[in-house]
């Protein structure tokens, strides 16, 4: 065990007490990309600290070092002063670390009960694991300590009612109380919850938060709170810490948080990068807004109606509802974990709808798998970029036009590389030398050589510098001058705003906002950065 270090000590905001966990400096780089960028954290005993950020932050990457999953690229890690950057999981569990994880890992067989006297079980007698494992799925006999603990832990998380269930089959919000219940039972003092939230409707998530301030209170535990519903992390949060492209933008109590100019634009985007080039023509063109205001009006290609999505016991979307007009484009923006990606995904084919419809000009697409939808017109380009890596621009090309008459592929194309002329002018490299944004433009490219009707882009801008978000960005413009139908899913919010003629803002799997898009500004400010921001703003 090491003394505790100058940096640990320099790094505690807690009245000068060494905080129960820290990082100093870490940067984590996977080849050439940094995934996290000399981030100093701290976590202070008997606190509750918040780490949020938008899609690629690097909050995984991040938490993945402070458990020791991951290996910092440089940088160390402190536990109760203590360096452990090189120990392991286990090692930093036995030091009184414990984490969940963003979907629950119950074992098949065990009771509630039984999964909370395992986890006693590793911390007080970890040989007895090793017998049980051979014990066909049961438990040897509890001793009177172990039942005290355990019960103690039961009436803690109120799940004397649940005790004696199977933990798999129950609801998930009881399932996320057994995971929590399972990370105490090591007697921990240091807690790292990974998106609890996920998958949780209101009640059970208002259900969650009493229960782990309980937890907090009674067990004077330290906690770092992961978790995509910011509201969520504002509320319970001494400090929020925002990470954006790798980099620790702020850190400070909620309410400086909210009004954060830097934290509004690592949500939102940056205002005066909301200009989309398109071609000279009509004065709304010219103002950075397509011309497009009108077809709002006209007959509804897509119709979505109670869309309801779950993946086992976690409900990605509730009841959702909107139209799109032909030649229209549409908005679909929420804070993590919203629901979004599950949308586009409902749409196009590639997951079955627990409820409702989707239907394209009339013909309802629920259900229906993605290749026959695709058949329709409806085409899908997901947040990788899945280009034909050892083809070349050009063959990349000719394999998605093949769907097309033979007479109209070459011209088809030739009409796809006139959108980027930077692919025409590789259109004999293989594809998986090009860039990230060049990749992203083949990836357009392909889906506009075949002529879709309706185009769903889910993050086209994800990793992308600004200059390469621009160019995907003129492609967009030209499908729809072309009249392709667009619903996006975009980081960029002031970029998606600045594209689309209307917006539906999702949260929790539910339409929480709809509208023009000229007028989501403080919509979309509450819903990213909680309901106490334009009150205090």
């Amino acid at each position: 065990m090491t003394e505790p270090t100058g940096d640990a000590a320099s790094a505690a905001a807690d009245g000068g007490t060494t905080p129960r966990l820290s990082c100093r400096g870490v940067t984590v780089r996977f080849g050439g990309v940094v995934a996290v960028d000399d981030v100093d954290l701290v976590v202070p005993q008997d606190a509750i600290v918040g780490l949020v950020g938008p899609n690629g932050a690097g909050k995984s990457t991040l938490f993945g070092v402070l458990s020791g999953l991951v290996r910092p690229t440089s940088g160390r890690v402190f536990l109760d002063g203590d360096d452990v950057t090189r120990s392991r999981p286990q090692c930093r569990a036995e030091r009184g670390l414990a984490r969940t994880f963003q979907h629950p890992e119950l074992f098949a067989g065990l009771t509630v009960r039984e999964h909370l006297v395992l986890a006693h079980r590793a911390r007080a007698h970890p040989r007895r694991v090793w017998t049980d494992l051979f014990t066909m799925g049961s438990l040897h006999g509890v001793d009177p300590a172990e039942r005290d603990g355990v019960d103690r832990l039961v009436d803690l998380l109120e799940l004397r009612d649940l005790a004696h269930r199977p933990a798999v089959g129950l609801p998930l919000g009881s399932a996320r109380l057994v995971e929590l219940g399972r990370a105490l039972a090591t007697a921990p003092r240091v807690l790292l919850l990974d998106e609890p939230s996920s998958g949780l409707d209101s009640s059970d998530t208002a259900r969650f938060e009493s229960t782990l301030r309980r937890v907090a209170h009674e067990s004077g535990i330290s906690v770092l709170l992961v978790e995509h519903d910011v509201d969520l992390v504002m509320r319970m949060c001494s400090t929020v810490n925002v990470l954006d492209f790798g980099q620790l933008i702020a850190s400070a109590p909620p309410a400086a948080i909210r009004v954060d100019d830097r934290v509004r634009a690592a949500y939102l985007g940056e205002p005066e990068t909301a200009k989309v080039s398109v071609p000279p023509g009509s004065g709304d063109a010219e103002r950075g807004r397509p011309a497009h205001g009108a077809v709002a009006a006209g007959r509804p290609l897509l119709r979505v109606r109670d869309l309801s999505v779950r993946y086992g016991e976690a409900t990605a979307l509730s009841g959702v509802s909107f139209e799109v007009a032909k030649g229209e484009a549409v908005a679909v923006l929420g804070p993590n974990g919203a629901g979004k990606s599950s949308l586009a995904r409902a749409i196009t084919g590639l997951v079955r709808p627990s409820g409702g419809a989707v239907e394209l000009d009339g013909f309802d697409l629920a259900g229906v798998p993605g290749h026959r939808v695709r058949r329709q017109g409806v085409l899908h380009l997901p947040e990788g970029r899945g280009i034909f890596g050892s083809l070349t621009v050009a063959d990349n090309l000719r394999m998605a036009v093949g769907v097309l008459p033979r007479r109209r592929r070459a011209e088809a194309v030739d009409s796809a590389l006139s959108v980027f002329p930077i692919l025409a002018a590789r259109r004999r490299q293989p594809a998986g030398l090009l860039s990230g944004g060049e990749q992203q433009m083949l990836s357009l490219a392909r889906a506009l050589a075949t002529s879709p009707v309706l185009l769903v882009a889910d993050e086209l801008s994800l990793g992308l510098a600004p200059i390469m978000v621009d160019l995907v960005f003129d492609g967009l413009s030209r499908a729809r001058d072309e009249g392709v139908t667009v619903v996006m899913i975009e980081q960029y919010v002031h970029r998606a705003l600045g594209f689309a003629d209307r917006c539906i803002v999702l949260q929790r799997g539910k339409v929480a906002w709809s509208g023009e898009a000229g007028a989501a500004g403080d919509a979309m400010l509450r819903h990213y950065l909680g309901d106490g921001l334009i009150a205090t703003a």
